[in-house]
């Protein structure tokens, strides 16, 4: 599970982008609509637009020597999600011949907190063996390089063949325009340069595909350079099985996991702490038919310190949405469950399991920190089974703290301020204490998610309970 109209407004432009055509209302007989149209930049939108400009009819992303970014820009078509597609663009990177340029363009893929970018991507290089490769960035690297065709099985492995190339196939420079196509068709990736397969991808590891996602262009660090994409064109091709409200939910998550897969099939990694195993069959009061969970035992998930970008996994501005689909069969809840904190004064949210007095036994609980300071929202455990399973939902929006579960609103309280960073790793299963992990989980989890948006209420007590 790599989001209906009536539902809420982001919504609602996801589904049109799935299913509608954009504002160009005619397109071609050949079924390809452009999405660039040559002069502007409307329709997309990166984390810092002073990298992007339009130079020669194309989009173009600059890195001068006064001006370089401390990573990697990307620029996101604002059209929503995508499935099956084929795309074309003309593309070219110039610089000095430094074997650190790179660049490129990603696909189903997802928009990091930090405004990075995760997921499938073509990506080219200078000065390597090989100068255009389809590669899973935040995952597994390589898929195929040029002239590879390679397939990854269910458990994910990969083997790998020789890609017979047509004549002239590779015969290309990075800093001339050349033609892409992409075409991206169920488990099945393919890459043309010119009219010349050169890669191919089926990628039939569920744990690490991806059905849907953005499409982003790339500003890669390194060198001054500029990479330009120009003549963008997208045909949307029918899926085999169109996504449900859930699906295009969690794809437009910030950060998403689905807990119960292969310890190193998660993107972005999460190294494990204590024990826990995966592909356990759901069981318990609420369990969903045909679903697997991880299997805690007195462990948890880190997301770990990026000591390059310490504040990476950080939810900014004033609205941020977690989510946890957890069960303790023994109803002890007594554990951190999703947080990011240090301690009450250091940190961006903390979802978590207490005794907090005043109540019957345990109690779950949501808190944030923002400029204003501290607030918390909880319920007591004894208001729900204890011992299913539970659809865990905090959301701030800048004017109020919610605390949701199994769909239901559980407390709610006023509260305002921009969200405070820190440099604490993200822990599912367990609560920092002064920058030392405690609390750890005892149980059964299913799935995990972030959003840097507050979800609306449907989307809460209905599509993601779906």
């Amino acid at each position: 599970m790599k989001p209906a109209t009536w539902l809420s407004a982001p919504l609602l432009v996801l589904l049109l982008a799935l299913g509608c055509h954009s504002v160009y209302s005619d397109p071609p007989s050949d079924g390809f609509e452009p999405i660039f149209n040559g002069r502007t930049l409307e329709g997309w939108q990166g984390q810092d637009m002073s990298f992007w400009s339009i130079e020669d009819g194309a989009i173009t992303g600059t890195i001068s020597p006064e001006h370089a970014p401390k990573l990697n820009q990307y620029l996101i078509w604002q059209g929503g999600m995508l499935a099956d597609f084929e795309l074309k663009l003309t593309f070219r990177l110039r610089s000095t011949n430094s074997p650190a340029v790179n660049g490129g363009f990603q696909f189903r893929s997802r928009r990091l907190p930090n405004g990075d970018v995760a997921g499938y991507q073509v990506d080219n290089n200078y000065l390597q063996p090989w100068k255009a490769r389809l590669y899973d960035e935040f995952g597994r690297h390589d898929l195929a390089l040029q002239g590879e065709r390679a397939v990854f099985d269910r458990d994910g492995k990969k083997q790998t063949e020789k890609l017979k190339l047509d004549p002239g196939a590779d015969d290309f420079r990075l800093d001339e325009w050349h033609e892409y196509h992409l075409i991206a068709q169920g488990r099945k990736l393919s890459l043309h340069v010119n009219g010349k397969q050169i890669a191919e991808v089926t990628d039939n590891d569920d744990d690490s595909f991806e059905a849907l996602g953005l499409l982003a262009m790339q500003l890669h660090t390194g060198p001054p350079m500029k990479a330009q994409f120009k003549d963008i064109r997208l045909k949307r091709l029918q899926p085999a099985r169109s996504a449900t409200a859930r699906n295009l939910l969690l794809a437009d998550a910030a950060l998403a996991w689905q807990l119960g897969e292969r310890l190193d099939a998660h993107q972005p990694p999460l190294k494990s702490v204590g024990q826990i195993i995966p592909k356990m069959p759901a069981t318990g009061l609420g369990a969903r038919t045909g679903t697997v969970i991880a299997k805690f035992e007195n462990a948890y998930f880190d997301l770990e310190r990026d000591l390059n970008q310490p504040k990476l996994w950080n939810i900014s501005g004033e609205a941020l949405t977690v989510f946890l689909r957890a069960r303790a069969p023994d109803g002890n809840w007594n554990a951190g469950l999703l947080a990011k904190r240090g301690n009450h004064d250091v940190m961006n949210f903390c979802l978590f399991g207490a005794d907090l007095g005043g109540t019957p036994g345990p109690d779950i609980g949501f808190e944030v920190h923002t400029e204003k300071g501290f607030v918390m929202v909880s319920f007591p455990v004894s208001r729900v089974d204890a011992t299913g399973w539970l659809d865990l939902v905090g959301r701030y929006d800048g004017k109020k703290i919610s605390l949701f579960c199994n769909g239901r609103l559980m407390e709610e309280k006023p509260w305002s301020g921009r969200l405070t960073e820190n440099n604490e790793p993200i822990l599912i299963g367990a609560g920092s204490f002064d920058g030392v992990p405690k609390l750890f989980f005892t149980g059964e989890m299913e799935e995990a998610a972030i959003w840097s948006r507050a979800l609306s209420d449907a989307e809460v007590s209905s599509a993601l309970r779906k």
